[in-house]
């Protein structure tokens, strides 16, 4: 059933693979970024599993990222274990978020995000997207290359020639998902007022927190 699997289950379940679940590009706001284009690499999850993942990891995408100033680069570890939200924000306002697991090298996926945002900055001028008020879904298809580029990322970063020095990773803020959260906010709260989940995702986590299943999200 629905209450006994979750993201946790399945990542342990092929632990000896490195796992990059999902790639955001934002357009930065404070609380509020909105999404312009996005790509899930969800197929270790059965076709039932994948909308409330979606939800989840969207969720917890916008939520770092839009707690993550510009000029910042930070990685937090999301509850349980499950994996990591990895966040660039450079001066540009042009953000990107991605999920992987905790196994996954820093330095590459934050190598993989920046050159992500300066290609979506030369293909998308601001004009593109200055106007709007929500989520769009602009083409681009560089980002599901590099979805599936960077599932593995020791190739991806021989094949890119990937040259970074470690120094250039040392800025990153490391933080859990406890430490994002304002003073007196809940996840739970937090979880209410979102439009990233439906009531179907939403009683999903409270069912796993209420019975402390290993198929928590959070």
């Amino acid at each position: 059933t629905q209450s006994t699997w979750g993201i946790r289950h399945c990542l342990l379940f092929s632990s000896h693979l490195m796992k990059l679940l999902s790639v955001v590009l934002y357009k930065w706001q404070e609380d509020a970024p909105l999404a312009l284009a996005s790509g899930f690499e969800l197929s270790s999850f059965s076709f039932f599993q994948r909308k409330v993942v979606r939800e989840h990891l969207t969720f917890a995408s916008r939520t770092i990222c839009g707690r993550t100033h510009p000029g910042q680069r930070s990685t937090v570890t999301l509850e349980n274990n499950i994996g990591q939200c990895h966040v660039y924000v450079p001066p540009s306002g042009i953000a990107c978020a991605a999920i992987t697991d905790n196994e996954y090298p820093q330095r590459v996926v934050f190598s993989m995000m920046a050159e992500l945002v300066r290609i979506f900055c030369e293909q998308h001028p601001p004009r593109t997207f200055d106007g709007a008020s929500a989520d769009l879904a602009l083409d681009f298809p560089p980002l599901q290359d590099y979805l599936a580029r960077y599932q593995n990322p020791m190739e991806a970063d021989k094949l890119m020639k990937v040259q970074k020095d470690l120094d250039e990773v040392r800025d990153i803020v490391t933080k859990s998902i406890d430490q994002v959260l304002a003073r007196g906010e809940t996840l739970d709260s937090l979880m209410q007022k979102s439009n990233d989940l439906s009531s179907v995702s939403v009683d999903f986590y409270r069912r796993a927190k209420k019975t402390n299943q290993c198929c928590q999200l959070y």
